[in-house]
């Protein structure tokens, strides 16, 4: 043991090794189970409109958002393919360029400095505050532009010390800059961090690094100011998704005005400081884990804070003083968190924890991980400094396996819903309209689920369906259901052309099947949310096409799975659909032989109408009776619509007659 324990002290890590220590963190982090992940939110539809229908159409869908910023995807999509897999590893892999390079940066700014250096990388690296790491081909190239500027600014430093080399890596620098004020406004204005960062490098006193930096910044700001006035007066998008708030609110009442502002730079500098990495500890037991997945984060956390810790205490570089750090760095810090600001909160904005306003933690994490790494400079024992850092960096990663855990299951949901809807639906008419319940994801909208039904039921080059989620659509983008209204929705790209006469109302709620809507029979279905309710009435099952035109990307979706409740009664409802009586009882059969069982009372009713239109009467009316046991006030009514149907359409046998008076009996029918 003493052998073990000598050995283990002799371990040491100098600074070379710290961006291969930084890799590692990012993989431990945010690479466990990336194969289950996939594509999110924006990301699916642009994905579906690339590859589906072509660069020129996603070109299109930029145009009126972040044109040069589309201009970036244009490169990557054709090289990374379609393929969530290989961009959930490029997205991991931008993530740790962007730690690296602010290593580098510090490391230029602070050579007396690699711990802090080390700390602050660290922390940026694993920054709980923003949970989209997932939506990995979007953030992507979020992290694209921000190793630009990032980039930019260590050619900068470069510049300055560099005398021989000085004009190209300012030129260099100089084209990053642009990159980052054309693609995006998230780190706009942390191009002014810039200023106070060549102030800082400048030798001499106040007056001569003033003049000096001022001289050193003006090229920049003629970009910004370039750029700008671009925005302002030639881009005619800038703020037709976001209005500047903040400066409404000023114009309308100074006063207030200026509260609301500094309310929203107090909250967000203790949201994105603080309680970003409290949030991870407070919360570590308030999950809907089970036993074992439970477990696995918590062995998880203890390595991910003996593996940090262990680092941390073997690091060996000389340092000074702590309180030199924080003098010099904290200030860069803060001027770099307060310029994060701009962006945010000029469009009234404070970024938050929750899906999707947590994305606007991305430009506060640079200065905040400065700040704190600052902050933690000023501790006096080195060993406290390790063990925060260490807990810090083991419960951020805990945080993001928890929402890791949801990414997967949301992929997971998403699978199930277009691989049972693929099996009910072999095809669907151009023009129709899906009317679903709010299906139960965190992380895609009914917008986001356009794209793979599109992928899945339309050739390329074409936009024939769209999904709507009932409760925020109808009376909103669907104005009505009445009969034999034309709709068109502009699709940030592509345009859908619809009508109300092609509406089909369908219901997904796992661990339930995936249902197209029974009008006859579940128009008063209490057992479905009021919009969807609602809307039975304007479903029309005739716009599914029953020849098989549908098809699954198998990059999305695998290969053929093992048959499960739900296979069979999908099958089943598509051969009702084509009156194929013996389909259906067949496909019963094999079903109620399973292990597996319904998880909705009305995936019994397929069955109970085969049995009954091929003559076993016994079998319907036991398994009628079974599905009103599970809940005869909401069940029972909708059992009297389905045999009022059953008795319109089979013959009138002596059989027959008595089954079916017995039964309107039994369920309390009105004859």
């Amino acid at each position: 043991m003493k052998k073990i324990t000598n050995r283990l002290n002799s371990i040491t890590f100098t600074p070379r090794s710290t961006v291969w220590f930084l890799l590692f963190i990012a993989v431990f982090t945010y690479a466990l189970f990336f194969w289950q992940r996939g594509f999110y939110w924006d990301e699916f539809p642009w994905a579906w409109i690339y590859y589906r229908l072509g660069p020129a159409m996603l070109t299109k869908t930029f145009t009126t958002s972040r044109p040069f910023w589309g201009m970036i995807y244009q490169l990557t999509l054709p090289i990374i393919g379609p393929n969530p897999w290989i961009w959930q590893l490029f997205a991991i892999l931008l993530r740790w360029v962007t730690a690296v390079l602010l290593w580098k940066i510090l490391r230029e700014l602070y050579p007396a400095h690699p711990k802090p250096a080390l700390w602050a990388s660290l922390l940026f690296l694993v920054h709980p505050g923003m949970g989209q790491q997932f939506i990995a081909l979007m953030y992507s190239h979020f992290y694209i532009v921000l190793s630009a500027f990032l980039l930019s600014i260590y050619f900068s430093i470069l510049a300055v010390k560099d005398e021989k080399r000085r004009w190209l890596y300012f030129i260099a620098s100089y084209l990053l800059a642009a990159v980052n004020l054309l693609t995006m406004e998230y780190f706009y204005f942390l191009e002014f961090g810039r200023l106070f960062i060549f102030f800082q490098l400048l030798p001499g006193n106040f007056k001569e690094r003033t003049k000096k930096a001022i001289l050193y910044f003006l090229p920049y700001f003629t970009i910004f100011l370039g750029v700008t006035f671009w925005r302002m007066f030639f881009f005619q998008f800038q703020n037709a998704s976001y209005p500047y708030v903040l400066l409404d609110k000023l114009k309308a009442d100074f006063f207030t005005g200026l509260v609301f502002f500094f309310n929203q730079i107090l909250l967000s500098f203790w949201r994105t400081v603080f309680e970003a990495w409290l949030l991870p500890i407070l919360t570590i037991g308030m999950t809907d884990f089970g036993p074992l997945t439970l477990s696995l984060m918590l062995v998880l956390l203890f390595l991910s804070v003996l593996f940090t810790g262990t680092y941390l205490f073997a690091f060996q570089a000389e340092d000074a003083s702590g309180m030199d750090f924080a003098k010099q760095a904290g200030w860069i810090g803060l001027v770099f968190w307060g310029l994060s600001g701009g962006s945010v909160w000029l469009i009234g904005v404070v970024p938050q924890f929750n899906f999707s306003l947590d994305r606007f933690m991305l430009p506060f994490m640079l200065g905040s991980s400065i700040l704190l790494a600052s902050v933690i400079a000023l501790i006096r024992t080195p060993r406290t400094q390790m063990i925060l850092l260490a807990l810090l960096v083991g419960f951020a990663g805990s945080r993001h396996f928890q929402l890791e855990e949801v990414y997967r299951s949301d992929w997971l949901t998403q699978q199930e819903l277009f691989t049972q809807m693929s099996e009910r639906i072999p095809g669907l008419a151009k023009g129709t309209i899906l009317l679903s319940n709010d299906i139960p994801v965190t992380y895609y909208s009914d917008n986001s689920l356009t794209g793979p039904l599109n992928w899945i039921y339309s050739p390329p080059g074409e936009m024939n369906v769209m999904l709507y989620f009932a409760s925020i659509r109808v009376g909103k983008t669907l104005p009505s259901l009445d009969p034999g209204q034309p709709h068109q929705l502009y699709y940030i790209g592509p345009t859908f052309h619809g009508n109300t006469d092609n509406i089909l109302v369908v219901n997904f709620e796992p661990p339930g099947c995936f249902r197209v809507i029974d009008p006859e029979v579940e128009v008063d279905n209490r057992l479905l949310s009021p919009a969807v309710r609602d809307a039975v009435w304007a479903s029309n099952q005739s716009v599914i096409l029953l020849e098989k035109q549908n098809q699954l990307p198998r990059q999305f979706y695998g290969g053929a799975q093992e048959p499960d409740w739900c296979y069979y009664f999908e099958q089943a409802e598509l051969a009702r659909q084509k009156g194929d009586w013996e389909t259906v009882t067949r496909l019963g059969d094999v079903a109620f032989s399973l292990s597996d069982y319904p998880n909705d009372p009305l995936e019994w009713f397929v069955f109970i109408e085969g049995y009954a239109h091929k003559g076993d009467w016994k079998k319907a009316v036991e398994l009628s009776k079974d599905t009103y046991k599970i809940s005869k006030n909401y069940v029972g009514p909708l059992l009297c619509n389905l045999w009022a149907r059953i008795e319109r359409q089979t013959e009138g046998t002596q059989e027959q007659i008595s089954v079916i008076s017995d039964v309107q009996n039994e369920f309390g029918c009105l004859p």
